[in-house]
């Protein structure tokens, strides 16, 4: 099939991901215009949430991107809805597919897409259930592999602090008093959060390349989903496309299509004295079949295969 993405401007890693959707034929471009100044989209936001017409001017010049392709797949947030709406009556017999890639809350709420206006999908399984949204895995590419090096720390995090400063804390402390190597790198960490857990590395923006390296020098990442989340997120992801470990804080991994006893290990469920036995593993490099499972290709012959079952 014909694809088009409409991509949301709110990830770090677009320019990446642009790049490679590119080289694989698919046509890319951002659902919303890319503003630099705050107030204009904070403008924007009132404005397209007011119902007001004219609200397609916010939009970037996608139609003969969209008009050219059988399917389009939206990554969603609050702010698409509206593009959702335009797409499905202006090429009302194209397939359109509302992608959530976060858990429901705040700005990501997949209840204000109106019934009818195409389908709706979530990585989260939770959502799923209490929604009644159809279920695919996140996705990335087989190319992360490319970024892949020597293990320089046992074990990396980087993401937002969203409340979990203190888990991680926790975490740096007995992984340091067993004398494990790791970087914790968090962003939007308060003045105060920071004077509170100094094992934690605050980081301002970081380029999602950057991300990509540190990820491909450690033998394991740490993942700790945001509260509520029921599904993988990005990093465990990556991590397994590059042949990396997982140290997760949540049996729900279980679940997941990447989830393998001698590549994850689970806090609070695994014996913590298996840990040595997990790091001496955990450069042991990528599955094949698990990296085509995530791969960009299989994501999207997923949808129509009926997704990933509940």
């Amino acid at each position: 099939m014909s694809v088009a993405m409409l991509m949301s401007g709110f990830f770090a890693g677009e320019d990446y991901y642009i790049e490679r959707l590119r080289s694989r034929g698919v046509g890319v471009a951002h659902s919303l215009a890319v503003l630099r100044s705050r107030g204009m989209r904070g403008l924007r936001r009132l404005h397209m949430r007011s119902g007001l017409p004219g609200y397609a001017a916010w939009f970037e010049d996608w139609e003969r991107t969209v008009d050219g392709a059988d399917t389009i797949i939206v990554h969603a947030s609050d702010l698409s809805v509206p593009v959702a709406g335009y797409i499905h009556r202006r090429w009302p017999r194209k397939r359109l597919i509302s992608w959530y890639w976060n858990p429901a809350g705040p700005g990501s709420d997949p209840g204000l897409v109106p019934p009818g206006t195409g389908e709706v999908w979530s990585f989260d399984r939770g959502d799923c259930r209490a929604l009644g949204l159809s279920l695919n895995t996140t996705y990335s590419f087989r190319e992360l592999g490319d970024f892949r090096g020597r293990g320089e720390v046992d074990f990396l995090f980087v993401g937002s602090d969203k409340g979990r400063a203190a888990v991680l804390a926790d975490l740096a402390r007995r992984l340091e008093a067993d004398g494990y190597t790791y970087r914790f790198c968090v962003a939007g960490m308060s003045r105060r959060t920071r004077d509170r857990y100094p094992r934690l590395e605050p980081i301002g923006p970081i380029p999602y390349v950057e991300i990509l390296r540190m990820t491909g020098t450690a033998r394991a990442v740490v993942e700790i989903p945001q509260a509520g989340q029921r599904g993988s997120s990005l990093r465990p992801v990556e991590a397994v496309l590059m042949g990396r470990s997982v140290l997760s804080l949540t049996s729900d991994i279980r679940a997941e299509r990447l989830y393998d006893p001698e590549r994850v290990f689970i806090v609070g469920r695994d014996r913590w004295d298996g840990l040595e036995q997990f790091v001496e593993r955990a450069s042991a490099g990528p599955v094949q079949d698990i990296v085509d499972y995530y791969d960009f290709n299989s994501w999207i012959r997923r949808f129509d295969d009926g997704g990933v079952p509940l």
